[in-house]
């Protein structure tokens, strides 16, 4: 009973993201926006339907496919059967968990990786937006492999050692591992520029001229001070443009995509950048810091309550409690939770974005951040009317229309 249950959450899951899925497509074909519609022009908006209607398909495919070969291994036994031949190669738990979640993950990955490459050079080339070749491409893969690897081995080896240590007491293993992961979400936070994204990618610094001493003069205007200002080499993957800032207290830096240093102006970039000091000067970054805390702390309570049940592992054909199926069980069980959780840590995500353009208007004029928008939204493709209920569940940021009213009625 326990099993069928798991598998129509899963199922109910999957309908519902499907259902708000289609309702964002089809709201396609209400009006647009007045202070959007001049955005596209008739040939570029055909494209953009285009572009978007076969992205919808091919994630929909991605969807059934691995929702239907998560359900035929749970139904099937898979992993309880897993369990039986990675438990006869090692005596260690820790090690027996890393190597039945190497497996799975790996299994996964394989499976991903055509979608992967269909979406990069059939779909997105198709578009003009794919800049990776075969080479960068398959580097990619074997880079992210290895520090997936690294990591999420590292982490499943410290959540393994903290529950066998406090098996017995589940309060203290929601505490230790609740203390685990907001220490690496901190550490993941200031190590981003500095390690992550050099390993995908190469930083340069801005060079010396008139934007740089502009940036330097608004960040000092601001009482701001950025450790660095880097030029990242997205035009080697992609034409979308986007910036981004990184880091804590005195690591802090500011990262543009070539992109768009190419295609904005100086004033643009200027406005761009003024919405980044924004969210450092509202403390953004911690306060997202904080929200996931809160969450990881919910995530913690509930790995735990999923390893107190040997019901729910042999449902499934284990022998009894499984950590490394108790994670999967856990990916499954969480994402009702996620969906929930989502709403208000999308709100004030959207909330964060209204308040950097108001401080970018407040510094830059506004009429500089209007235009960038505009740019951004044409060169990225933007949805200029996505349906209500779909921006409630899914928008980190503002809808383009909502974003650019609020900027100008400032």
């Amino acid at each position: 009973m326990i099993a069928y249950l798991i598998v129509g959450l899963i199922i109910v899951m999957f309908a519902l993201d499907l259902v708000v899925s289609l309702m964002n497509y089809n709201y396609r074909n209400k009006p647009i926006p007045e202070n959007v519609k001049d955005i596209y022009d008739q040939e570029q908006y055909s494209k953009w339907l285009s572009y978007t209607m076969e992205n919808m398909r091919f994630g929909l495919i991605k969807k059934i496919l691995s929702t239907l070969i998560m359900v035929v291994l749970l139904l099937v036994g898979f992993f309880g059967m897993l369990e039986g031949w990675t438990s006869s190669w090692v005596s260690s738990p820790t090690l027996q968990t890393l190597i039945y979640l190497g497996i799975i993950i790996t299994g996964l990955s394989f499976i991903d990786m055509p979608f992967s490459y269909y979406g990069t050079f059939v779909i997105e080339e198709k578009y003009g937006f794919n800049k990776t070749t075969k080479k960068t491409f398959y580097i990619d893969l074997v880079k992210n492999l290895l520090v997936t690897t690294i990591l999420f081995g590292a982490l499943i080896a410290l959540i393994s050692w903290l529950y066998i240590t406090f098996a017995s007491n589940l309060w203290l293993f929601v505490l230790t591992a609740w203390a685990a992961l907001v220490i690496i979400i901190v550490l993941m936070f200031i190590l981003n520029t500095k390690v992550f994204v050099k390993i995908f990618n190469k930083l340069s610094p801005l060079p010396e001229g008139e934007l740089r001493t502009k940036i330097e003069a608004l960040a000092s205007q601001v009482g701001f001070q950025v450790k660095a200002i880097s030029i990242m080499d997205a035009s080697k993957r992609t034409t979308k443009l986007n910036a981004f800032f990184s880091g804590l207290g005195k690591t802090r830096e500011v990262v543009l995509f070539d992109t768009l240093v190419e295609k904005l102006s100086e004033d643009e970039i200027l406005s761009v950048l003024a919405h980044e000091l924004g969210h450092a000067m509202h403390k953004d970054a911690p306060k997202m810091i904080a929200q996931r805390a809160v969450i990881f702390g919910v995530y913690a309570l509930a790995l735990a309550l999923i390893m107190q049940s040997a019901s729910l592992a042999t449902a499934f054909g284990l022998s009894g409690i499984h950590l490394g199926f108790g994670l999967i069980l856990f990916s499954i069980l969480i994402e009702p939770l996620d969906f929930v959780l989502g709403i208000p840590l999308s709100f004030l995500s959207r909330k964060a974005e209204y308040a950097a353009d108001a401080f970018s208007a407040k510094y830059v004029d506004k009429k500089h951040m209007i235009s960038a928008l505009h740019v951004l939204i044409k060169e990225n493709f933007s949805n200029l009317n996505p349906h209500p209920l779909y921006i409630l569940l899914h928008y980190s940021h503002p809808a383009a229309s909502d974003r650019l009213g609020a900027l100008e009625k400032l």
